[in-house]
């Protein structure tokens, strides 16, 4: 069972248990500074479930409860969003390497450079890198490991990567948000059936998508979800930097940036062209995705993972086939 399919369990269990009615801001998470969402818990049946609006309203700006979006492991598994089988023990361990940095920044930790806020921006140079595979692996690790609450952004406006796949096409979004100014960002945040986990689609597609990002809405909708996740991490999986212009934008407003580059495809002019894009404040990070492991690495791989296969290996992720862990991270 991987990472996903146990934080899914653990999400769904706690559904059983959960009141038919709304809750109050304070009885649905201590720990956020405002509410995000707004659903009821019951176990979905179908990849949205629409719940009937019960119950005071939690704020102002919410008009009707959100959709309970469910993360369906086998669907973003076939289209290369989450890892196969026998890759996600070795995964999950390089998600961890790749989250905590950015959580010491983002706490102010010493021996970092300080993130400006609780905002991830993760993007790549060109299409096709994996960033939406870091984006979604990395949101999912912080909310299972550190138990923070994390909203996830599909802010590929024009090409949406995890919109579709959560089943999400058609409902509003970033984009909407961008162009209404009374439209609440609370009312384009949906609740997912991981605990914790909160995902913006990427809304009605705009040919005026550039100038939406670069206008005063963008920071005002960043600080409100910033604001809103509390202690929690907002990533926001942007366009590639050198295919589009709202990446360089976007990258003013994070407190981080994370650029994905593709082993022995990437170009090392493309990666330095589309780093001298981004905001010169913003602490940068690069992770090196889908390369192939040295010997010292593979030796350690087999170790950990590829070492005593048994009973205990198969309940918590599966049974792998094969010889083990391939090449690094896999994804689109």
């Amino acid at each position: 069972m991987s990472i996903v399919e146990r934080a899914l369990q653990k999400a769904q269990a706690k559904a059983k248990g959960a009141p038919s009615t709304l809750q109050s801001p304070a009885e649905h998470d201590a720990t956020l500074a405002e509410p995000i969402a707004v659903a009821t818990m019951a176990e979905p049946t179908a990849v949205v479930t629409q719940q009937p609006a019960t119950g005071e309203a939690l704020a102002a700006a919410v008009h009707d409860p959100k959709a309970l979006v469910r993360i369906d492991v086998e669907r973003l598994r076939a289209e290369g969003r989450l890892p196969s089988v026998d890759r996600a023990v070795q995964t999950e361990e390089e998600v961890r390497r790749i989250k905590w940095p950015l959580l010491k920044a983002i706490e102010g930790g010493e021996g970092v450079a300080p993130a400006r806020n609780n905002v991830l921006l993760v993007t790549s140079a060109l299409a096709g890198e994996g960033k939406t595979f870091i984006s979604l692996n990395l949101a999912l690790s912080i909310v299972r490991d550190r138990e923070l609450r994390v909203v996830l952004v599909d802010g590929d406006v024009a090409k949406p990567g995890l919109t579709p796949s959560l089943g999400l096409e058609g409902k509003p979004g970033l984009n909407d948000a961008l162009e209404d100014t009374n439209l609440d960002v609370s009312t384009v945040t949906y609740q997912t059936d991981v605990d914790g986990l909160y995902f913006v689609p990427a809304g009605t597609w705009s040919p005026h998508a550039p100038e939406f990002f670069a206008g005063s809405r963008m920071p005002q909708l960043i600080e409100a979800l910033s604001r809103r996740v509390g202690r929690g991490v907002v990533i926001f999986d942007s366009p590639p930097l050198l295919a589009t212009n709202e990446a360089q934008v976007a990258t003013r407003f994070a407190g981080q940036v994370l650029i994905v580059v593709r082993a022995e495809q990437t170009e090392q002019q493309a990666v330095l062209d589309a780093i001298a894009l981004v905001d010169k404040e913003a602490p940068l990070s690069a992770v090196l995705n889908r390369c192939s492991p040295s010997p010292l690495s593979r030796y350690y791989g087999q170790y950990y993972y590829g070492h005593g296969y048994g009973a205990g290996y198969e309940h918590r992720y599966g049974r792998p086939s094969g010889d083990g862990p391939g090449k690094g991270s896999a994804g689109a």
